[in-house]
């Protein structure tokens, strides 16, 4: 049976797991800061031993309170020197920087601008955001105008946040991939794929992996996606997929980000990684 260990604080009794698996991989393996039931730190102090990096999750951005504190902010990077590890931030996803309401997409900036500037000091090496669509048609010109709000709120987002360009990746979601091609083109962005979202809306894996080969700089990789559970471990991946994941992760030198939120999960997750890059 393995033992059961405490965070940094000595007062969260987790089973951490069987074995480190850093430095293991051409990429760098992270994993998200919520496997265990338990605030960010806790997490981040149990996993760093075992993984690269950590993709640190500030999905809510409302009220202030949801983001991490500040002191856990100071721990988490100091943590990064102690154990070697490094961070990517997810950033929230509960607002919309593409919003065609100005005054909504104005507060949606701005919140994103506070959970990265709260976020600043872990130094991470990529910011993941979200361009949602949710438009109700996907005729060319809608299409258009999407692309120059979000064209329009990076460019804010950049100016008023001093982060280069190409430490933003912006994510593939629910629309087509292309769609985001010109947005990363304008502001010289990186781009985080996401393919559990092309296989869950049956887009192609390696033809949006050549898309835009030269600007992904982080993969979120999990399984499969199930009604209520989110995304499941990587060892629920159809043998059907599993050619054309192997085949992304060969040589891949960026972030692999195992994106699966439960301990189960990650631990089936990793020898399943194994069995992908041997």
């Amino acid at each position: 049976m393995t033992d059961r260990k405490t965070d940094i604080t000595g007062k969260h009794p987790y089973t951490p797991l069987p074995r480190s698996y850093k430095n293991q991989f051409s990429f760098s393996l992270a994993c998200p800061s919520f496997i265990y039931p338990d605030h960010i730190l806790p997490n981040v102090s149990m996993l760093a031993p075992f993984v690269d990096e950590i993709e640190v999750l500030i999905f809510e951005s409302a009220p202030a309170k949801h983001l991490p504190p500040e002191n856990d902010i100071r721990q988490m990077a100091a943590l990064a020197k102690n154990q070697q590890i490094s961070y990517n931030v997810h950033l929230p996803t509960d607002v919309n920087i593409t919003d065609a309401v100005p005054g909504r997409q104005k507060k949606a900036i701005e919140r994103i601008l506070a959970a990265a500037d709260r976020a600043r000091p872990l130094a991470p090496v990529t910011w993941t955001l979200h361009l949602p669509f949710e438009e109700n048609s996907t005729d060319t010109g809608t299409v258009q105008k999407w692309q120059k709000r979000a064209i329009d709120a990076l460019e804010r987002l950049l100016v008023q946040s001093g982060i280069a360009p190409r430490h933003i990746s912006i994510e593939n979601l629910d629309y087509p991939p292309e769609w985001m091609e010109p947005v990363a083109e304008a502001m010289d962005v990186s781009v985080c794929l996401d393919t559990g979202h092309l296989l869950e809306y049956n887009f192609d894996i390696l033809e949006t992996f050549e898309l835009f080969r030269p600007r992904i700089t982080i993969l979120h990789l999990y399984g499969d996606v199930a009604a209520g559970r989110g995304h499941l471990g990587l060892h629920r991946l159809d043998a059907r997929h599993v050619p054309a994941v192997s085949r992304i992760l060969e040589g891949f030198c960026g972030t692999v980000s195992l994106e699966v939120f439960s301990f189960n999960d990650l631990s089936k997750s990793l020898p399943a990684l194994e069995g992908l890059v041997s």
